[in-house]
């Protein structure tokens, strides 16, 4: 399974990189194209920002196209190759999954077993792409705002590992909505992003061998 990473402006400035766009139609702004998230694709906004005003702190950002699912990674001073950050995606965004669904007790421990078992046995292959999704900005900006105001309030530098697990499984535990063919969808980020692991994780099940795995999930209380 290709692994995409859509780097924002950032991010790629950061980087110091050259990274290559997404194919557009004449006529459609460059470097915006819609993300999404299939059986053989994996779609990720990754962008970076201050923790504080030119701050040499920084936090990664990342959030999965379909589910809008977000974590963080804490960063220091020392500067990442696009080669050694995609190593860390490839595996990092596995940590918070797993974090945000023991934490709320969504799915048995052997699920979940099941699961990082059968997503260590998928070959993600990284892709790099310079490109910022409109429709996932919104969500990324707010998740910006928690890593901030979280900072400033503690009076801290930086994020602890433990302390952006602690943000990010409030924050995907909590209703979004987005606009699909004009029409509002609501939906927990948690749920849909392990509704989409049980999908690619079954490749071979029948719908009624899915529908029996999402019957073992127990739905976030609103």
């Amino acid at each position: 399974m290709q692994l995409q990473l859509s780097a924002s402006n950032a991010l790629n400035k950061w980087l110091k990189a050259d990274l290559p766009r997404l194919p557009h139609e004449p006529g459609q702004q460059v470097g915006v194209n819609k993300l999404s998230s299939d059986h053989n694709l994996m779609s990720w906004q990754v962008h970076l920002i201050d923790n504080y005003y030119r701050s040499a702190e920084k936090t990664l950002i990342v959030c999965e196209a379909n589910s809008r699912f977000t974590y963080f990674i804490p960063l220091n001073r020392g500067l990442l190759t696009p080669d050694e950050l995609s190593e860390r995606l490839t595996i990092e965004w596995q940590f918070a999954f797993v974090e945000a669904l023991e934490t709320h007790g969504l799915v048995s421990c052997y699920d979940i077993a099941r699961m990082l078992s059968a997503l260590n046995d998928m070959a993600f292959k990284p892709h790099w792409i310079k490109n910022t999704d409109l429709s996932i900005n919104g969500h990324i900006s707010d998740a910006a705002q928690w890593v901030t105001q979280t900072l400033e309030d503690r009076n801290l530098d930086r994020l602890s590992q433990p302390l952006a697990f602690e943000i990010a499984t409030y924050i995907n535990s909590q209703t979004k909505s987005i606009k699909v063919n004009h029409q509002k969808q609501r939906f927990v980020p948690i749920e849909r992003l392990l509704a989409y692991v049980q999908e690619i994780t079954l490749p071979n099940a029948t719908s009624n061998d899915q529908s029996d795995a999402m019957s073992n999930v127990i739905p976030l209380r609103r």
